[in-house]
């Protein structure tokens, strides 16, 4: 049990760990008591990206994930995954407060002086900068 919670805290870092270029670096991953290397997370390249001189001067990537705006949306079908990992940049100081609107196409990321709107639209997914 303590094995599954490690490899799940491990996990959860990876997913919004900090990234400086277009991927992820792999992060060891433990298995059975050993390391193993973890693949490196693609991202999603249709984003753009709205206001950004109005990011935080002191803000850093996070990867999160959001709605795949391509994915099919049939419950029998057996389609590709039903969510995509983008990069967004957040300020490093204060506590966040995530809403989440329109069954999670509208996503807000609020660190009260710094805010950042996800949108998912049809063909891509639109991240604006709000201060």
């Amino acid at each position: 049990m303590k094995s599954l919670a490690k490899l799940v805290a491990m996990f959860s870092l990876l997913v919004v760990g900090f990234v400086q270029a277009q991927e992820a670096a792999p992060m060891p991953v433990p298995e059975h008591g050993n390391f193993v290397e973890a693949a490196p997370i693609a991202l999603y390249t249709n984003v753009k990206y709205k206001d950004c001189d109005e990011m935080s001067p002191c803000a850093q990537p996070k990867i999160i994930a959001v709605k795949d705006p391509c994915a099919c949306y049939d419950p029998c079908s057996c389609c590709g995954p039903k969510c995509v990992y983008i990069q967004i940049c957040v300020p490093t100081c204060g506590c966040e407060l995530i809403s989440c609107k329109r069954n999670g196409d509208r996503i807000r990321y609020d660190y009260g002086k710094y805010a950042v709107d996800v949108r998912v639209k049809k063909d891509h997914i639109e991240v604006d900068y709000q201060d």
